[in-house]
């Protein structure tokens, strides 16, 4: 209990389930529905940041870099997505406001518009996406000792257990579960590190010279830092659960800890079975028998996370009382069939685009703070800053392209055909996320800060007609 800071927590009018719920995603929070402290902080991001498809990432590093490369890889864009989410988690705990109304108060209502779009669309996404590498798992494990019941039967089981995980409440479900359970994650991880290494080994690999290719260094570290920027919309509702002292320094630990352990052990083992049959390593491993509790702690602890903060952002977008629940089942219900028919291993690519489209909008945010602390500038940035976001996600998508059918053909044509730029950037050390990231936090800081005017018609009051100029950025 020394996690949670336990002893500020008062346990006399705190009430569990639907109504807590409702009180904890809706406006600020007492002191009661914030029971993370520092180590507390640290327990849950170290919780979230382990995953399964954190593996079948890290095995698509390799052969292209070699081991030694791709552990170097991992370590920088471990530490440069896990800084920006810390910077969220940091700014959520000490405003002690949801990822809408922060978005609001900086950006306006277009703003808050773009990032419910945004944050929405990845709730339900990645929730999706955990579900089904769960379900994928354990229907393989089940099968292996004769048992039927395909991904569909366990995605319907397993979206009904975040379900009951998030309506009994942020604050019971962090005390009683989420924060315990990331000292089972850290067992688990190390237990089956240890077990591939008995199991396959990995000192051939180690000595393996790279193939070249992508994704490249650079590119490598972008891809890792995107990983953890997929919890970028979750960061703020998260972090306000919780003091903000020491908040984001313990974020950072904990996410780029767990980041970092689970990409290498897709980066040394993984290759060695196929970085599309998970299910197959993990159960080949000694320790293959704990594979379903694996899932249990790891996947279903991000999903219920990702279910709560999508019922926070959907009460903080469309502010209903009485909103929590049903926006909950909803969720649920989402998850469950994306999970019935998605396959996790041929959609990665989108899903890490998504993740990408939050630095820019992480940059957006802070620009816009930035600036409004200069003394009289208090408006918000033209559409809410939308401009600068989509102009720091198309530089992303140049600087380090993913492979989407479609998309990928309409950047390729919009930046080489159009503009006459090569494509991709191929410019040695360009880092995507931090371009991405920079070029949206200028462009906003300095929407806000220049004055925008606008020209009348004049009027006639018993005086010459007369034009006024009159500076609009003011509401």
């Amino acid at each position: 209990m020394a996690l949670l800071d336990a002893e500020r927590i008062s346990t006399h009018g705190l009430r569990f389930g639907f109504d807590e719920l409702e009180r904890t995603t809706s406006d600020t929070l007492d002191a009661d529905a914030r029971p993370l402290g520092p180590l507390g902080h640290f327990a849950i991001w170290a919780n979230l940041g382990a995953g399964l498809y954190l593996m079948i990432v890290g095995a698509w590093l390799v052969p292209a870099l070699s081991v030694p490369q791709a552990v170097f890889a991992t370590l920088i864009g471990a530490a440069l997505g896990s800084t920006l989410v810390a910077v969220a988690v940091w700014l959520g705990a000490s405003e002690n406001r949801s990822g809408i109304a922060l978005h609001r108060s900086a950006l306006g209502e277009s703003g808050a518009n773009l990032y419910g779009v945004l944050a929405s669309c990845r709730h339900l996404a990645w929730g999706a996406l955990q579900l089904a590498i769960a379900s994928e798992i354990a229907a393989a494990a089940m099968g292996r000792q004769g048992l039927g019941g395909g991904r569909p039967l366990w995605a319907a089981i397993f979206a009904a257990l975040v379900l009951l995980m998030v309506l009994v409440g942020p604050a019971t479900l962090i005390r009683r579960w989420l924060v315990p359970s990331a000292v089972i994650t850290a067992i688990i991880a190390v237990v089956f590190a240890y077990s591939a290494w008995s199991g396959f080994g990995v000192q051939p690999m180690i000595q393996r010279e790279p193939v070249g290719g992508w994704p490249g260094m650079t590119g490598a570290i972008d891809l890792i830092a995107v990983l953890a920027l997929m919890w970028l919309p979750v960061a703020i509702d998260v972090g306000r659960l919780g003091a903000p002292r020491r908040a984001g320094v313990s974020a950072f630990l904990g996410l780029g800890t767990m980041t970092v352990w689970f990409v290498l052990i897709g980066v040394l083992f993984v290759p060695a079975v196929n970085g599309r049959d998970l299910a197959g390593f993990l159960l080949a491993t000694p320790a293959g028998s704990l594979a379903l509790l694996l899932i249990l702690v790891v996947e279903l602890d991000g999903a219920a996370v990702s279910l709560y903060s999508l019922t926070s952002t959907a009460r903080g977008w469309v502010p209903k009382a009485g909103a929590a629940v049903p926006a909950t089942f909803v969720g649920a219900a989402v998850f469950a069939l994306g999970a019935a028919v998605l396959d996790p291993f041929d959609f990665g690519d989108a899903f890490l685009l998504l993740g990408a489209a939050f630095a820019p909008l992480l940059g957006a945010l802070l620009g816009a703070r930035l600036g409004q602390r200069i003394p009289g500038v208090t408006r918000p940035p033209l559409l809410g800053g939308a401009l600068a976001w989509a102009l720091g996600f198309l530089l992303y998508n140049w600087a380090a392209p993913l492979e989407i059918p479609v998309w990928t053909d309409a950047m390729s044509f919009g930046f080489s055909d159009l503009l006459g730029l090569p494509f991709p950037a191929g410019v040695p050390g360009l880092s995507a996320t931090v371009l991405s990231f920079s070029v949206a936090f200028l462009l906003t800081g300095v929407a806000v800060t220049l004055p925008r005017w606008s020209f009348g018609r004049g009027s006639k009051s018993g005086q010459e007609t007369y034009v006024t100029i009159r500076d609009v950025g003011a509401a």
